[in-house]
């Protein structure tokens, strides 16, 4: 994957006493199984479940309390058992009702509207909006003669954050009628937060009918905030192989969008009638067998916005970058789109505005091929950007500031900024790579990894320091490249068990660099 996401709920928990909340019940301690923790419960009780599998198919019944696992979705999961959605929020439930920290699995989903139709297989949330967040939802499998819905989370009606978790391996299938949303299906005028998720490898096929939304399908006037995710490798035979938006106005910011497939239109997006705006996205090496490679735009989307994007290597025979039929418009500006216009196919009918600030030029990824779609110093797209984009963030998709040192943002989900991460899984034995980026030439370079995290940074004369005493490895490396960008190899101690968790940060020059906590799987 594009980038390796860690999540701490120990951490939360221990913030959780300085807050209003109730008693706390501990499974499998107190209760069994956590549908009879649920049941005993009362609002603003916590839940903390050992680590463990439990064959469960839970329900919040409306009640504000938070269920999590003891040590994260490695060591705890709840297995569907193939019988119904892992977890149901049905009852009205708000944001005080969490859901953190669990694997979530083997789910087939919720009877829909039709005896044969199922909805939800990890999550199916009607009339709620709950908090899900920093879970593995994985290999939930939806079923449905008139379509299934949403093989990972199914909103209808709902307003969930859905927030920090990986949701991957879950497929939609459908029948006469096409399967919707893979990984996510917002449905019957669903507004969710979707932010700092990955998407991945989730699909939409099968059936007799094309399905839609390899990784997310919005529904008629579903309008959710997309962004910060990494949308990548998911699959349709339909339309939208990364996001499928049907008379959506979905809003897209800090996106990175990659490796998508749909067999049909938009390998990235496909934009159905509907109004978005895309801004600061990265979407590139999607594919598409028809039209629109990396975004189609079909039947009446009108005045779709493209801002600070970059559209590179995404293929299909029309439009390899961009497809906009003839009732549709796109005003587009301060982006990076390889091919320039030429990539972009327009049918009778259709109108594109070419904006200010176009470029065509090798955005300079880190590594592309392995899609590491991180800027180097020398991108084109560094400070290039629209500053009046409408909505610019003010982060980049992993919370680096968006502008920097300099007045213009950059183009795409990445800011150029003084960073750290690791790329790929990590296992014991195995050789890790890590990344540090920062500006070319300066020294120290120096990395740094901890015991802990502390609960409230040191100041320090380089920005917040997060690592907990003592500082178990402190190592030196030259001065940044020219490029900005450093890669660093190192084999994983054979002793470290599944779920150690290395918190790390790097120093370059006068920054310090974002907190990364490493985790052996």
């Amino acid at each position: 994957m594009i980038k390796t996401t860690a999540f701490i709920c120990l951490l939360c928990l221990l913030l959780l006493p300085a807050l209003a909340y109730g008693k706390t019940i501990y499974v499998p301690d107190d209760h069994a199984l956590i549908q009879d923790a649920i049941n005993a419960a009362q609002d603003m009780d916590i839940i903390i479940v050992r680590d463990g599998t439990y064959p469960e198919n839970i329900d919040f019944l409306g009640k504000a309390v938070v269920v999590t696992s003891e040590n994260g979705p490695v060591f705890t999961t709840i297995d569907g058992n193939s019988t119904g959605s892992v977890v149901t929020f049905s009852s009205g439930e708000g944001p005080g009702s969490v859901l953190e920290g669990f694997t979530l699995t083997n789910g087939i989903g919720t009877v829909g509207t039709t005896p044969n139709d199922y909805y939800g297989g990890g999550i199916f949330c009607e009339n709620s909006s709950p908090s899900i967040r920093g879970n593995l939802i994985s290999e939930n499998v939806v079923i449905g003669y008139y379509g299934g819905r949403g093989g990972g989370i199914f909103c209808s009606a709902s307003s969930p954050s859905i927030t920090g978790n990986t949701i991957s391996a879950n497929r939609i299938s459908g029948g006469v009628s096409p399967g919707l949303g893979g990984g996510i299906c917002c449905y019957d005028g669903s507004s969710p937060m979707i932010e700092e998720n990955v998407i991945s490898r989730n699909m939409a096929t099968d059936g007799w009918a094309f399905g839609g939304g390899g990784g997310i399908y919005c529904d008629t006037s579903c309008s959710p905030e997309i962004r910060g995710n990494i949308i990548a490798d998911n699959t349709t035979n339909g339309d939208g192989g990364g996001i499928y938006l049907y008379e959506s106005g979905a809003s897209l910011r800090n996106n990175m969008i990659a490796a998508n497939t749909g067999y049909q239109q938009g390998g990235g997006i496909c934009c159905n009638d509907s109004l978005p705006v895309l801004v600061n996205n990265t979407i590139v090496g999607n594919e598409s067998f028809y039209l629109g490679g990396g975004v189609a735009i079909v039947d009446r989307s009108s005045s779709t916005v493209i801002v600070n994007t970059i559209l590179w290597d995404n293929t299909a025979p029309g439009g390899p970058e961009i497809s906009i039929d003839s009732k549709s418009s796109v005003t587009i500006n301060h982006s990076d789109v390889k091919g320039g216009q030429a990539s972009i196919q327009v049918e009778a009918g259709g109108t594109l505005d070419w904006g200010e600030g176009m470029i065509d030029a090798d955005p300079l990824f880190v590594n592309a091929a392995e899609k590491d779609f991180h800027l180097t110093f020398d991108s084109p797209c560094r400070s290039t950007g629209d500053r009046n984009a409408p909505g610019l963030p003010d982060e980049d998709f992993e919370g680096d500031p968006r502008t920097g040192l300099f007045v213009f943002p950059d183009m795409g989900a990445d800011e150029f900024h003084t960073h750290f991460y690791i790329n790929g899984a990590i296992t014991a034995g195995s050789t890790a790579t890590g990344v540090i980026i920062g500006w070319p030439q300066t020294n120290p370079v120096v990395l740094i990894s901890g015991s802990g995290v502390l609960l409230d940074p040191t100041p320090t004369p380089y920005g917040d320091f997060w690592l907990m005493p003592p500082w178990e490895h402190r190592i030196h490396f030259d001065p940044m490249p020219d490029n900005g960008v450093r890669t660093i190899e190192r084999t994983v101690a054979t002793s470290l068990p599944p779920g150690t968790r290395i918190p790390m940060q790097a120093l370059v020059g006068t920054e310090l660099s974002n907190l990364w906590i490493a985790v052996v799987e």
